[in-house]
């Protein structure tokens, strides 16, 4: 959801999901047609995060997903309606079903300042915008917001929707993992910690509407560079609800244990945020105990009260590249030493039932 996307139907840097057919449609809901590569840049640039792909240049953190392209934001003016647009789009996304939003979008101060909100609305339940947000989580999509650019002005604080506490509000921090001066900060008004985690925003690599790559500033980048590992994440463990996604998220950041109102948890770790998760719930599979997982180089299989069984390793090109025999009465070991470091997939064969699973080789 953002302000228009010139640019993309044309340009390289987004002609590989073009040829694969990962642009799946959109809508322009300012001017209530299906030209949506048009209008303001911002969101070329936004989706760049996520989707471009010039090699050794320019690779999005989610260049395989589809996409919905979606221009809610009239760059012209800064008007309330525009939040109305966003619940619509939000709407059309659930029908479709999209499991990831990103909002490079905030509101607090319009055109018509008798519109303007105040701190005090930011409490998770006044503003339209995030009351659609907190919807469009009850239905299962996980809505990944900017927390907004105000950390150096007068308000200072986050704009919604990033106040919303199903919003996963992304904070900003350049390569040295130091908060951006801009980034807004919370808490909110009714006392949440915000934002919830961080991103590079400083210095943030994109493309413009002409093809260019260059950077930019501002936390409206470093959401969809957050948003495209979300979906990443999700991919990766298809079973977990949007919520147990967004804690995993917050629980793998840096600064979980003491988290506060400049960087949230802090900057997560994707990498654990699965381990985490396989270290936990594939440790035992009908019957089948595999550990350690995540592995530094071996992992041990037992198989009580299995009769025949048998064990196979493959690479995420789908190639076996171990196959071991189970015997139930003792414990069998495999070798991971070799192996590079990653994610593999198995699956356990026995009689006329298939299990299958995934291993982290640190």
């Amino acid at each position: 959801l953002d302000a228009g996307f010139p640019g993309v139907n044309t340009t390289t840097p987004f002609a590989r999901i073009r040829n694969n057919n990962q642009i799946k449609g959109g809508y322009n809901f300012v001017n209530r047609n299906t030209d949506f590569y048009t209008g303001y840049q911002h969101g070329t640039q936004v989706l760049s995060n996520m989707a471009a792909y010039v090699e050794n240049q320019l690779v999005g953190t989610a260049p395989d997903a589809s996409y919905y392209l979606f221009v809610t934001e009239d760059y012209n003016t800064e008007n309330p309606l525009e939040e109305s647009l966003w619940v619509e789009a939000a709407e059309m996304a659930d029908s479709l079903g999209v499991d990831v939003i990103n909002s490079s979008l905030g509101y607090s101060q319009f055109t018509n300042a008798s519109y303007n909100y105040t701190y005090q609305d930011m409490n998770g339940t006044t503003t339209f915008v995030t009351r659609g947000a907190n919807i469009a989580f009850t239905r299962g999509m996980i809505v990944v917001c900017s927390a907004g650019n105000e950390g150096a002005k007068p308000w200072k604080y986050i704009t919604a929707p990033a106040d919303g506490p199903n919003v996963l509000t992304i904070g900003s921090v350049n390569a040295s993992e130091v908060r951006s001066s801009f980034s807004s900060q919370g808490p909110t008004a009714d006392g949440r910690i915000k934002p919830d985690v961080m991103a590079m925003g400083a210095g943030s690599a994109v493309t413009t509407e002409t093809g260019e790559l260059g950077f930019n500033n501002g936390t409206s980048f470093s959401s969809p560079t957050l948003a495209g590992l979300v979906a990443c994440l999700w991919q990766a463990l298809p079973d977990k609800t949007n919520a147990e996604i967004v804690q995993r998220i917050k629980q793998s950041a840096d600064r979980y244990t003491n988290p506060d109102n400049f960087y949230g948890y802090g900057i997560p770790d994707f990498y654990s945020a699965i381990s985490l998760t396989l270290a936990t719930d594939a440790f035992t599979l009908n019957g089948f105990t595999l550990y350690p997982n995540p592995t530094n180089a071996n992992l041990t299989i037992s198989a009580s009260g299995q009769r025949e069984a048998s064990f196979v390793l493959y690479n995420n090109l789908g190639q076996e590249i171990i196959r071991k025999k189970l015997n139930d009465l003792q414990e069998t070991t495999v070798s991971m030493e070799n192996l590079r470091s990653g994610m593999y997939l198995y699956t356990i064969v026995s009689g006329q039932n298939t299990f299958s699973g995934k291993i982290i080789k640190k």
